[in-house]
């Protein structure tokens, strides 16, 4: 089984010492090898990052996984977005008093959307549009697209609220935020229904992988 170099039962402190371990030496074959792991046995991991209350750092692990392409079929890579999306709503939910700490958690979520926005497209369809699913499929898929780009447009226009000059200064979360294709400006009643979709699809999420 891939991934079967480590212990599925690794302490989840030794799992995220380890990887911080293996980026700051540039080991990418063996941060590769951990993140595969990390993958294989998600459900795990995540429910230990519940506990010991590492779901922040795990979530940042699970996104990185993805964008170096680990997941080796769809089911992995929707469930591995899907915890890391709920690992990072908990963890906002912690941190929402406090902007500056907050700020990371929201750009991985940016992120997170704007890469893997087609991985959240199944969730977004069963919590609000299942009545579209049996006949208008492609329909209800490109209305939960819609959906992510609000919640995207969302997060954006918080981190420019709050750290301007962040997005410019970060190429990475930059070229995301450069590849709206709409208006990028959301009424006061868009941005509550942004935030709506975020609690909403937060709370289905944490209570689908509680077990």
């Amino acid at each position: 089984m891939p991934g079967s170099t480590y212990s599925p039962k690794m302490p989840i402190e030794k799992l995220l010492q380890e990887a911080d371990r293996l980026r700051a030496a540039g080991d990418r074959k063996g941060l590769v090898s951990l993140l595969r792991h990390l993958l294989v046995y998600r459900r795990f991991y995540y429910g230990e990052s519940i506990r010991q209350e590492r779901q922040d750092e795990l979530s940042d692990a699970l996104l990185k996984a993805l964008l170096l392409e680990l997941d080796e079929e769809e089911e992995e890579g929707i469930e591995a977005a899907e915890l890391s999306y709920a690992g990072i709503g908990s963890a906002l939910s912690a941190l929402q008093d406090d902007p500056t700490l907050a700020a990371e958690a929201y750009k991985r979520r940016l992120l997170l959307l704007h890469y893997f926005g087609d991985y959240l497209t199944d969730a977004i369809i069963t919590l609000f549009l299942e009545k579209y699913r049996k006949n208008h499929l492609l329909e209800a898929r490109s209305l939960a697209l819609a959906c992510i780009e609000k919640m995207r447009i969302h997060d954006m226009l918080w981190l420019e609220e709050y750290f301007p000059g962040l997005i410019e200064a970060d190429e990475q979360l930059s070229d995301a935020c450069n590849a709206f294709e709409d208006s990028c400006d959301l009424s006061e009643e868009g941005l509550k229904e942004a935030d709506t979709l975020h609690r909403v699809l937060h709370a289905f999420l944490k209570s689908k992988y509680k077990g």
